[in-house]
């Protein structure tokens, strides 16, 4: 099988899985906040956030470099594994220790304590699934992690409607949610088991010095990536009131779960990225225009869309008492033009060995949050997180290719940017002038039609051509037709 061929089916696949799971997450997200209320569901989303930055100093990028290693060593796939389970594990203990204290001795409110220990245990749970699931990733077999990621998500919903029929507390839910990551990492556990069989736990103390010094600036960066996408709730709940909270998570929400479309096409790309860096900057450069120029077209009618109907999006997700939500998600709306872009962000900085340049532009991303949030959150409540999020995510962006651009990664702005953005701005111009009708079945139809505005003028303004597109179509024929030859040449 070919390379393209190869990045196109684990493509494909991861986007299936992704996109099923993700309409999953969503409904389970709507119970969820529909059930615990804006103020209740502010205080879950702080434990989220929490034991998020916990699972993430855990696993300190380390993960992301088993991919590398076992691609580039399969053989030693045993050793490499074996040892990484051990380190894990006692990772593992190094936080449940102390966090158990802190949780069950320090913390006066005891369900909390309880609720966050227990969360903070489901957070472990999906690092050392992640670790199993990094063993597909490297072999290429992506099926397996789509696969399970949507038994996880069917997994999560039975048990959420099961605690919505009981008593539904944050502390049970908590419970659902340690219940169904165990179970995931079992399903990853047997099925590394029998497909690349059983591995022992090992210690390589030089290797996994090795590993942890490679994976610091990746770790660190990833670390205060993950940390600005949780900093505004954190500050919310410590500067504002679980209303303002509960009504920015939950727009916040539905731009996480956005956000997962980019990431999940991103991951295939990191190989060739890598490759191209290595042998042929010119080419490298052409197809990280190519990805940015698709990533822009992509996200710039998921942005208008959301400013379009935001709040007709919010009345169908969640109850009334969240009716304020909708002007927030409606202001979040831009910051999905920047999270298409920057998801592609760390493969190259990887790819063209700026690990740490990448470690300090993060830095500098979640210093601006945090320091926008503190100045605009006491005046503005949940619009202050917002206004700290859209601008670090800009300057995220903005910094990353200009910085790129000095060490000879060159990006056509101008280009990739201009004529997609004027054809949004027309489209959204002719539905500010149309009404916009509530529920689920207007909200598709109108969507629809926003789409098909919005591509009719991508060729009236020329971000794209007939040309294009046919050659796009020729290509995935072809390879349709290669696919079918070989499957012929193997029946025979």
């Amino acid at each position: 099988m070919s390379a393209n061929r190869r990045i196109a089916g684990n493509v494909v696949a991861t986007i299936l899985g992704e996109g099923v799971g993700a309409l999953l997450n969503i409904y389970v997200i709507i119970l969820i906040a529909r059930e615990l209320g804006p103020e209740n569901f502010g205080a879950f989303s702080f434990i989220l956030a929490f034991v998020g930055l916990i699972q993430l100093v855990t696993d300190m990028g380390i993960t992301n470099l088993l991919v590398r290693e076992i691609a580039q060593n399969p053989e030693r796939y045993p050793a490499i594994i074996g040892s990484v389970r051990s380190l894990a594990w006692m990772l593992t203990g190094i936080v449940l220790l102390p966090l158990s204290i802190v949780c069950l001795v320090f913390i006066e409110d005891k369900d909390f304590g309880l609720s966050l220990l227990l969360m903070a245990s489901a957070a472990l749970a999906v690092m050392h699934a992640v670790i199993y699931g990094a063993v597909f990733r490297a072999f290429e077999r992506m099926t397996f992690n789509a696969t399970f990621f949507v038994f996880h998500k069917i997994l999560l919903l039975v048990l959420v409607l099961v605690w919505m029929a009981g008593e539904a507390t944050i502390l049970n839910l908590c419970l659902v949610y340690l219940l169904a990551n165990i179970a995931q990492f079992l399903m990853f556990f047997i099925a590394t088991w029998k497909v690349f069989g059983r591995v022992e736990l090992a210690f390589d103390y030089p290797y996994l010095k090795y590993l942890l010094i490679e994976a610091i600036p990746v770790g660190f960066s990833m670390l205060f990536r993950k940390a600005t996408l949780h900093v505004d709730s954190i500050l919310l709940s410590a500067l504002s009131t679980p209303l303002a909270l509960g009504l920015f998570s939950a727009a916040y929400r539905i731009i996480q779960i956005i956000e997962m479309l980019p990431f999940t096409l991103s991951i295939p790309m990191y190989p060739q990225l890598a490759r191209l860096a290595g042998t042929n900057m010119q080419a490298f450069n052409d197809f990280l225009n190519k990805i940015l120029r698709f990533y822009v077209m992509i996200a710039l009618p998921v942005m208008g869309g959301l400013f379009i109907f935001a709040n007709q999006i919010i009345g169908i997700m969640y109850t009334d008492d969240y009716q304020s939500a909708g002007a927030l998600l409606q202001a979040l709306s831009v910051v999905v033009f920047f999270i298409f872009p920057s998801s592609i962000m760390i493969y190259v900085y990887t790819a063209t060995q700026k690990q740490r340049l990448f470690t300090w532009v993060s830095l500098g991303v979640f210093s601006i949050n945090a320091i926008l949030d503190v100045i605009f959150i006491p005046f503005f409540d949940a619009l202050g997180a917002v206004i700290g999020t859209a601008f670090a995510e800009a300057f995220f962006v903005i910094s990353s290719l200009y910085l790129l651009n000095k060490s000879g990664c060159i990006v056509d702005v101008v280009s990739i940017i201009v004529r997609p953005l004027l054809a949004l701005v027309l489209a959204v111009t002719v539905f500010e002038l149309v009404p916009i009708f509530d529920g689920i079945l207007m909200l598709i139809v109108q969507g629809v039609l926003f789409l098909i505005l919005y591509a009719a003028l991508l060729l009236v303004t020329r971000a794209i051509t007939l040309a294009e597109i046919k050659t796009v179509a020729q290509g995935l024929k072809r390879s349709k037709a290669q696919s079918v030859d070989s499957q012929l040449e193997g029946n025979g």
